[in-house]
């Protein structure tokens, strides 16, 4: 049981590392910042979550050999006792972080989305892109129009 418990700690620690660092990555991008603060940023999550995958391939391991199929099933096998209590409180707050980091991690690729997007229209607008009608969408109805975007005089 001692072993579940430090699987199960080892993961709230990295959960709370990861958000930290997520936490940073969102800074960077609504700052819009130089290319080398994101990818800094980028490289500290995937390394976080490299770590993760090895806590991950452990307690795969560990379930294996007590022919288990999650770390739920298996404390709740165990007897009541005081380590199986603070295994399974643990064990919620493991969940419950694992949810709000599925959130920061939405919030984060909706955050390099709208980036992208920001990108992708500066190069459009420097390699003189000619929009369809009234600023469409490609290939959507409307004239083309005989001026570049941005031509005009105003």
């Amino acid at each position: 049981m001692e072993e579940a418990i430090r699987l199960i700690q080892r993961q709230m620690a990295l959960c709370a590392e990861i958000g930290e660092r997520l936490g940073t990555l969102k800074a960077v991008l609504r700052k819009n910042e130089g290319g080398r603060e994101l990818s800094r940023a980028v490289k500290d999550i995937e390394s976080m979550f490299a770590g993760f995958s090895e806590v991950e391939k452990e307690q795969a391991g560990f379930l294996r050999t007590r022919q288990q199929q999650n770390m739920f099933d298996f404390v709740q096998a165990q007897p009541a006792s005081v380590e199986r209590d603070a295994a399974m409180r643990l064990l919620s707050q493991v969940e419950a972080s694992q949810k709000s980091l599925s959130q920061e991690l939405l919030m984060a690729k909706e955050l390099l989305r709208h980036s992208k997007e920001f990108i992708d229209y500066h190069v459009n607008v420097l390699a003189q892109t000619r929009a369809d009608g009234p600023y469409g969408r490609p290939g959507s109805p409307g004239a083309q129009r005989s001026s570049k975007m941005f031509e005009a005089n105003v």
